[in-house]
């Protein structure tokens, strides 16, 4: 991972820019197993000379299956219109120009979009987003409708979802563990060091961490540091 890309990912798109794991997730979002045989291509927005638009992760499953992960730590209730802008960017790199113009019918995949939730407001396991809940007049005739799924990842070994998925419990514990340190007393980065010692040594995020050790210490820091100055100007 290049040295200047290290503050603008998470160490969520880190991680799970990765096929085997986006499988995981995709098989616990869906009730079933995915193999090597069904092909995931990652097609993340990483921003164009034409367009700025970046999202978190975004793949294609078996060609079928377009889709959208986004983790946040502070919950944004325009999601279903951020993901609105993601979908059509997506789909913009996806299909040429002119065949909006034939007649013939272009396959589309399914897109799905979800949120995973790390942060610790007491939010249901799961719930859903809709972007009609944002419009102006309220109506039965919803001409344009996109659903986001929520799900609350904050570590707890009970949710459903983190016993159906290694990656996302993994991922969601190491957060834990580096929250259960600074709630200790630790300094930030002391807490990052602590939580990286502990998850490799009890087999979390293990190989992971083993190869981007200080990449990770250093995107956490940022990640931390970010969310204050965001929470403290909303304050202000």
């Amino acid at each position: 991972m290049a040295k200047g890309r290290q503050y603008q990912d998470t160490v969520f798109r880190a991680y799970m820019n990765d096929a085997d794991r986006l499988r995981d997730v995709a098989g616990a979002l869906h009730g079933r197993t995915y193999t090597s045989v069904e092909r995931v291509r990652i097609v993340t927005l990483d921003g164009t000379f034409l367009s700025q638009m970046k999202n978190d992760i975004s793949f294609l499953l078996a060609g079928r299956h377009l889709v959208f992960m986004e983790h946040q730590s502070t919950l944004n209730q325009n999601m279903p219109l951020r993901c609105l802008y993601y979908i059509c960017e997506q789909l913009r790199q996806y299909i040429p120009a002119k065949s909006l113009y034939q007649n013939k019918q272009i396959p589309l995949p399914r897109p799905e979009f979800h949120v995973f939730y790390t942060g610790g407001a007491n939010m249901p396991e799961e719930y859903e987003m809709k972007l009609s809940d944002a419009y102006a007049a309220a109506s039965d005739a919803v001409n344009l409708e996109l659903r986001v799924r929520v799900h609350n990842v904050a570590y707890d070994d009970a949710k459903l979802l983190l016993g159906k998925s290694a990656a996302m419990r993994d991922y969601a514990m190491f957060i834990q563990y580096v929250r259960v340190s600074m709630a200790q007393g630790m300094e930030r980065e002391a807490a990052i060091r602590e939580a990286v010692r502990y998850c490799i040594e009890h087999n979390v995020m293990k190989d992971f961490l083993i190869e981007h050790e200080r990449e990770v210490i250093d995107m956490v820091a940022f990640e931390w540091n970010q969310k204050l100055f965001e929470e403290a100007k909303f304050e202000e």
